[in-house]
């Protein structure tokens, strides 16, 4: 139809007239921003709290939380680098 005559001879579109039914709800829209936001705001709550426990801590317990990190064990006395590498770590 496309605002084509539907019957010959006639040049005038075809007008459709929709009318909504009274107390027809609609769905509610635009929450997705709240999410995203309370997304945001918790990041930042997080930040902040781990920049906060950074400040808090002494250069000693900095110092022995680094024991904690797998890539900065130290190798046990007496163990070769060489050594370590050519057997799995479960050899050892």
């Amino acid at each position: 139809m496309n605002g084509q005559a539907t019957r010959q001879g006639d040049p005038s579109p075809t007008i459709v007239i929709r009318r909504e039914e009274e107390g027809e709800e609609h769905a509610h829209h635009g929450g997705a921003w709240k999410i995203a936001y309370a997304d945001f705001v918790t990041a930042m709550m997080a930040f902040f709290l781990l920049m906060w426990l950074i400040n808090a801590t002494t250069d000693a317990q900095r110092r022995g939380g680094r024991l904690f990190r797998a890539h900065q064990h130290p190798r046990p006395r007496g163990v070769r680098l060489r050594r370590a590498l050519r057997r799995p770590h479960h050899e050892q």
